[in-house]
């Protein structure tokens, strides 16, 4: 059978946030319990770290102590999503490769109308496709097939997983003397270790970092004129602003305050050329990915209509794809500037992760490259 054909999977709360939890929740567990019950087990672990740990642990345990609801609420999180993470993933991965015309369609069209919103999120996709996405996708099937074998054993081991709650149940209510500590331990991570091969997931995860750093130093190299060309529109902002605003900066604000006149001034000058600098790579970047775009949307149109009819189709043979594309790329260019190379309300309520990435890309990039 295929291996994208996997079963409903249902949650099932670790052992040690049953063992915190009452015998009518543990059937239904939500977010908010399973954030309560890791909270407490990290307090608990606060203390006996506090207890017998090292001296350098015991000079942080304060800081734990203050990152340990939120700690809770993101392990909850990660406990609830990750099988329907694998899940999904699974399935959109299926289709995907059922399916290319539309998935390649559909990027074509999130490259046609979107290449100016995320251009920066865009390339380094494309980058990291370029790279080595086959080594990748090999490292990504070596670690999901650790994850079946961890899967696997974990349904084979359920019957004993319940035994040792309804153990563990007990000895919280007094009515025996078995070993808790022992007991709390997460039977996922303990399958963890005694399943995976630790060689297959060095590997990895090793050629999935490699990649990733050849994708850094690639964009650094692109966009190191989208930075120099900031620094130099910040420079003559500086100039500008040092010639009219900092005289009547000195005339409104304390003499104890002009010393940092400049210095934050200059702050603001670069953040105003990087801005115009991304501005303008915006441009650039709409006009090309509108252009690539939507000539694929309408390929694969063309290509999806003809399988439809068992028919082949060539690309070569007419120029009418290229003409839709054009006229698709002149829409995604006019709509892109129209919204300011923004979102449009309401779909930015879907789009916000992909800006998140997109200026965390901005960031780290700036940051590497003025700094390097």
């Amino acid at each position: 059978p295929s291996p994208f054909n996997l079963p409903r999977l249902r949650y099932s709360t670790p052992k040690s946030k049953l063992i915190s939890m009452p015998k009518k929740q543990r059937k239904r567990s939500t977010l908010s319990e399973i954030a309560k019950a890791n909270t407490q087990d990290l307090s608990r672990f606060t203390k006996e770290l506090e207890k017998d740990g090292p001296e350098w642990a015991k000079a942080i345990i304060p800081l734990i102590e203050s990152l340990i609801p939120l700690l809770g609420f993101l392990m909850a999180c990660a406990d609830i999503a990750e099988p329907y993470i694998v899940e999904y993933g699974m399935k959109a991965y299926a289709i995907m490769t059922k399916h290319e015309e539309i998935f390649y369609g559909a990027l074509g069209f999130i490259l046609c109308f979107f290449g100016g919103v995320y251009p920066a999120l865009i390339l380094t996709v494309e980058t990291y496709y370029q790279c080595g996405w086959e080594k990748s996708k090999q490292a990504i099937a070596g670690l999901y097939g650790e994850y079946k074998k961890i899967k696997a054993k974990f349904d084979e081991v359920k019957e004993d997983r319940k035994g040792l709650i309804a153990a563990a149940t007990r000895k919280l209510k007094g009515e025996d003397d078995c070993d808790v500590n022992n007991l709390k331990l997460s039977l996922k991570l303990d399958l963890f270790f005694e399943v995976c091969d630790p060689k297959v997931i060095q590997d990895s995860l090793s050629v999935l970092w490699a990649h990733w750093l050849c994708t850094v130093a690639v964009l650094n190299v692109y966009f190191a004129k989208v930075i120099a060309l900031g620094n130099g529109i910040g420079e003559s902002v500086q100039k500008f602003l040092t010639q009219f605003v900092v005289p009547l900066l000195k005339v409104a604000l304390p003499e104890k305050y002009h010393r940092w006149i400049p210095v934050l001034l200059g702050y603001v000058s670069r953040a105003i050329g990087i801005s115009i600098a991304w501005t303008a790579q915006a441009f650039i970047s709409a006009a090309h990915s509108g252009f690539r775009g939507g000539v694929m949307m309408a390929r694969m149109f063309f290509q999806y209509q003809a399988k439809r009819k068992g028919e082949s189709y060539d690309e070569r043979d007419s120029n009418v794809d290229e003409i839709m594309g054009l006229v698709l790329a002149g829409a995604g260019f006019f709509l892109q500037v129209t919204f300011a190379f923004g979102v449009p309300f309401p779909f930015y309520f879907v789009t916000w992760p992909f800006a998140l990435m997109e200026y965390w890309i901005r960031w780290t990039l700036a940051d590497s490259t003025m700094f390097a």
